[in-house]
């Protein structure tokens, strides 16, 4: 019954304070009870006093608040070919939202530059569209002259290498080459020295 009773005001003692400091004390009977004060005399555990600690959930700090900045966009194609007016008014809406611009005015924006910049707009679209296309057609030629050069760096490596072979196989023999067949076999030679030596 006793125990039961030190129990209880144990659990009161976390109630009332859940952050406090807890000392668990005894008396000179010996007997053990529990206090959210230093026990009485002596503080130390040779008269059995000895401090539980303190109880609570632990302190959490809130995180950090992120601030957004919206980034400004690159502007499109055909803004370089957008003049005056309109062109600050397209420069104006693509930054509103990075600078703070609010929503209605951004509307506002919106529908004045499509109402004073409308054509202007589509005519800089084409000319951004017909440059592309002109891009495109470029490359595709470079490509091309590319792929043809490549083929003809092979025909000749492959050319050069049949004359080698045909020339290494006539020196070979030369022994019983006729006259004609050595004036031939010079001239080959020639032909590779100026066509393949310094080819690479």
């Amino acid at each position: 019954m006793r125990a039961r009773f030190w129990m209880l005001t144990l659990l009161a003692s976390f109630s009332v304070s859940a952050s406090a400091a807890t000392y668990r004390c005894s008396n000179s009977s010996g007997q053990v009870y529990y206090s959210d004060r230093p026990c009485a005399g002596d503080a130390s555990p040779s008269n059995g006093s000895t401090r539980i600690g303190s109880v609570g959930p632990a302190a959490t700090q809130a995180p950090p608040l992120r601030s957004y900045t919206p980034s400004v966009p690159k502007p499109p194609d055909h803004a370089r070919y957008l003049t005056g007016q309109c062109a600050q008014m397209e420069e104006a809406v693509r930054t509103a939202p990075a600078r703070g611009v609010s929503s209605e005015n951004l509307r506002s924006l919106h529908e004045d530059y499509r109402n004073k910049c409308e054509y202007e707009v589509r005519a800089a679209q084409e000319r951004a569209y017909a440059d592309k296309r002109e891009l495109d057609r470029t490359r595709v030629e470079q490509r091309q002259a590319a792929a043809a050069h490549q083929a003809e760096e092979n025909r000749q490596d492959n050319q050069c290498a049949n004359m080698r072979a045909v020339i290494a196989d006539k020196r070979a023999n030369m022994p019983s080459l006729d006259a004609r067949q050595r004036e031939l076999l010079q001239t080959m030679q020639e032909n590779y020295n100026r066509s393949c030596l310094n080819r690479h």
